[in-house]
């Protein structure tokens, strides 16, 4: 998925089973201090779904984004745009359901 931050500022996603990727976002720049709320739900049936992150996305400690695993949970992911190329992604909240 690329997020389109000229369009909207909180989103909601649904993951396929598996690997699922954060791709480079081109519009961030025009943006800097945008905060918002990614909504990550997991498949309803199958494998759970992983996301990796563009190095645009910077985690705490840089450990990336821990999920849950249930079909269908929700998590929720603050992020704020600190600068063009750099999105500050919070500790997901997990487990909505």
């Amino acid at each position: 998925k690329t997020l389109d931050f000229d369009t909207y500022q909180n989103y909601i996603l649904t993951l396929g089973s598996g690997a699922n990727t954060l791709a480079q976002p081109s519009t961030e720049a025009g943006n800097v201090g945008q905060t918002g709320i990614l909504v990550l739900i997991q498949p309803s049936s199958g494998s759970a779904g992983t996301v990796s992150l563009h190095g645009d996305y910077e985690t705490v400690g840089g450990a990336g984004l821990t999920l849950s695993s249930t079909n269908s949970a929700y998590d929720v992911v603050p992020y704020l745009i600190k600068a063009d190329n750099s999105i500050l992604l919070g500790t997901p909240q997990l487990a909505f359901s």
